[in-house]
This record gives C-alpha cells, structure tokens and sequence, in this order.
C-alpha cells in the first residue's frame, strides 16, 4: 500500500505534490519521491525517510514545473532500498518517462523472468517496473496506446500514473482493487490516492477513476478512455478498516463516518458483554469506540497517551520495527484504568504480539479485566494485492482457534466482528464489490495470487 499524487498545469506543481505527499504519509513511511516537469525534460527527486525530511526548499526549488508527481512508499514487493523508491524515472525509446504505483503484480515473478530472458535489464527489485520494460517491447501509435497495450498483460492490483514532458496518464485495475481519484483546482488537475490530500491542497474532488478506465491530460485537456472492460468490483476493505485517513471519501462516504458504523456493529454484536469503559487502540480504534459508546451506552474514555512521533506500527518493514513502534506510541494512563472493565477495541489482529502487550500494560496498570474487540475478522489468510500481511503460517488466527488466541494475547474475552457486518457497514449491498481475501482464503476469480518478490 502506498500513496500517489498528481498535479498539471501549475507553477507551483511540486509544492503542490509536496503537500500532497505530506497529508498521504499514513500511507508509507520508508520512502518518498517526486518527478517535476519543466515542459521540456523531467526532474527527478527521491529518498528515504519522511516526506517532511527529504524535501527541504533547495530541494523544492529545485524541481520546478507545471506539472508533477510524486510518491511515498510502503513496500509490498521489492527490498526497503532507494533502488525501489518511486517515481522511477526512465530515459527510454518512449523519451522521458516517470512511473508512480500503487498496488502489487500477482504475476511480476512470471513477467520479470520472461523480460529477463530477453535481455531486459532491470534497475530495481519492485515490481512497478515490469510495465515500463512491457511497454519498451510492445508499441502502439502513442504513448497512451502502448500503455493501454500492456496493461491487459499485469494481474493484480494497480493504480498507476504515468508523466511524461507535457502529460499525464492515470488508471486504475480493472477490479478496482486500489483507489485513485481525480480533482480540480483551478484549471489544474489532480490525482490522489485519497480525496484527503486534494482537500488539503484546495482542491475539489471530482471522482474516482473508474476500474480498467484511463485518463490522458494533455494540454489542460482531460480525455478518458478504456483499456479494459470492468471486471467485478473488489476494493480492497482494509482501506475503510486500517489504511485511508478518517477525513477521506471512500465508497462514497467519509471513513470517520464508515468506522463509527463498524464500531455501532460491534457493540451490537457485543450487545451482553459488561464493561465500564469502552476504548480504542489509538488511533485507528478511536473512532470504532466511539461509534461502539454510542450505540451501547457504555462511557468512552481514552486509556493510552500516545506518541504522535512514531509513526504506524502495522507499516513498518520488519516485525522487530512493528514491535518496538507499538511499544514506544502507547503508554496506559493509569488513574483511568484502575479497578476498571475495558472493552478495548483495534481494527485488525494479524499476529497478536502487539494486543499481547497492549493488554499487559492495561493489567499493569491495574485493569480488572480487558475484553478485546477487533472491527475486523479474523485474518485467515495473506494479501497478494498490496499489504504487507505475513505468510499464511504467521498468521495467529490461521493456526489458532479465537479461544485460543484470547489465552495468548491474555485478554478475559476476544470479539471479531462478522465480515456480514463489516460489508453492509462499508457500504457494501447485494452487489458487495470488496475484495475480503484475507479474511476468508477466497480471492477474485481469475487471479494467479503467488506474492510478487
């Protein structure tokens, strides 16, 4: 999962993906870069670490334009290296071209070992860069052609975008897996991962790219065409439930306002268990206890301080990270906690050694006993289509039975909430439209769901 963000038609394009980039920081940590275009040439700049660290006004200054894009990066395929940070840059037969991706190639092992046998020479181990050496082996009339020529042959997850001196080119898979947005600002154009970073920049939302749809902004013109049919619809639910800032618009509804509802499930499906406090793992359960207090009637109270400065545990590259992270954010606030029954509620459980010491240090410092709610259920199963979810083994719930895990992360009761649940409160109807693989095993026809490396 990472977040992308596009800007045509202003001076100020880089300052613009810049603050862009900065309100999408939740959505990748290890890297970040933009791509400027002059009109002429593009100019490239990337490294890792956080959006705020790496672009300083030199740098800025530096990458002046009316047109950009930029990328932060959580990696999913490929190494934690500067090698892999985007957008990658090209100076190929098609002339300059950057590549901004969001999402995960089920099939980048197969394609990379084919492009290799035929002499492709790749610059980094992520698999964004398969379409670039697709692209150079298959052409169409334009540039617009060649891509659209090639996208046909990626299984997976996708929302790209494509600049080149003097335009841009977005698309979203066609199962929609991975979100991107179009907006307005002025007369400029802006593409995101999340409606959020438009907001922030002044813009206005517009509307989603649609799934298998492309489109071409050339000249302050906008023209949108297909490069394949819509399959069925299955974003990815985990947005709603973990990834997508609370202020965003996802499935047509703000997220803050979707996990309130998530939240009001649980409690309803909690609805005989006692507890004087209901509280979130922060702050992704925050909002769920919220909606849980009140749909319940049990008082809301926050029972951690934390550390804005860590950033997000569930994203960091290796556990061992992931572990110290969680430990360093949360600190229990103990006059609150004593003697006290929580319901303490997070969004997902993947290998349950964060809960364990959460619910530790609650005990420590003097809970009476502490039921854990998950506005999820039970991960069952990896995700190929672009977050970092372990191995099949290393999942709790795929070797354990709930009664099991609740011994283990030493909670007095564990509730997950049902998928039915989570679905109709994500806006989801007959036609449900979320890929939820990873809580059931059962992933979207057609899909060859070997993780890309």
């Amino acid at each position: 999962m990472c977040g992308i963000f596009g800007v045509t038609d202003d001076r100020n394009a880089s300052r613009l993906a810049f603050i862009g980039l900065f309100t999408l920081q939740h959505r990748g940590q290890e890297s970040a870069g933009i791509v400027a275009d002059d009109g002429s040439r593009l100019v490239p700049y990337s490294a890792m670490g956080l959006v705020n660290e790496i672009f300083s006004k030199d740098v800025l200054d530096s990458l002046a334009g009316h047109a950009a894009i930029g990328h932060i990066r959580y990696s999913t395929a490929g190494s934690s290296d500067i090698k892999n940070a985007q957008p990658l840059f090209f100076n190929s037969a098609l002339g300059p071209l950057a590549v901004a991706h969001n999402g995960n190639l089920t099939n980048a092992a197969r394609l990379r070992a084919d492009l290799q046998r035929s002499g492709a020479i790749f610059q980094s181990t992520a698999d964004s860069e398969i379409i670039v050496h697709l692209m150079a082996r298959r052409r169409g009339r334009t540039l617009e052609d060649t891509i659209a020529r090639n996208l046909p042959l990626l299984e997976g997850s996708y929302s790209f975008l494509f600049m080149t001196p003097g335009g841009m080119i977005a698309v979203r898979d066609p199962n929609g897996f991975r979100p991107l947005v179009l907006g307005r600002l002025g007369r400029s154009h802006l593409f995101s991962s999340e409606t959020c970073a438009i907001d922030v920049v002044g813009g206005k939302t517009i509307r989603e790219i649609e799934p298998g749809e492309m489109v071409v902004v050339r000249k302050g013109a906008v023209r949108s065409r297909r490069f394949s049919r819509p399959a069925p619809l299955t974003r990815c639910i985990f947005e709603q439930v973990y990834f997508a800032r609370p202020d965003s618009v996802v499935a047509g509804r703000t997220v803050q306002l979707t996990r309130n509802e998530i939240g009001a499930m649980l409690a309803r499906e909690m609805k005989g268990v006692k507890a004087d406090i209901v509280s979130g793992v922060p702050d992704s359960g925050t909002a769920y206890a919220l909606g849980f207090a009140g749909a319940s009637g049990i008082p809301y109270q926050a029972v951690f301080m934390r550390n804005h400065y860590t950033g997000r545990s569930f994203i960091q590259p290796d556990q061992t990270l992931r572990e110290f992270t969680a430990q360093l954010k949360l600190a229990p606030i103990g006059g609150v906690i004593e003697g006290k029954s929580i319901i303490l509620i997070d969004d997902s459980l993947v290998r349950g050694t964060t809960s364990r010491k959460i619910i530790a240090s609650l005990k420590r410092a003097g809970a009476r006993n502490v039921h854990m709610a998950i506005a999820s259920p039970a991960i069952v199963s990896p995700c190929y289509y672009g977050i970092d979810t372990p191995t099949k083994e290393e999942l709790i719930a795929n070797d354990l039975t709930p009664e099991r895990i609740r011994a283990y992360i030493g909670a007095d009761g564990l509730h997950y909430l049902s998928l039915g649940s989570l679905i109709t409160a994500c806006g989801g109807g007959t036609d449900r439209g979320f890929c939820s693989g990873c809580f059931t095993g059962r992933y979207p026809a057609g899909r060859n769901v070997k993780r890309a490396k």
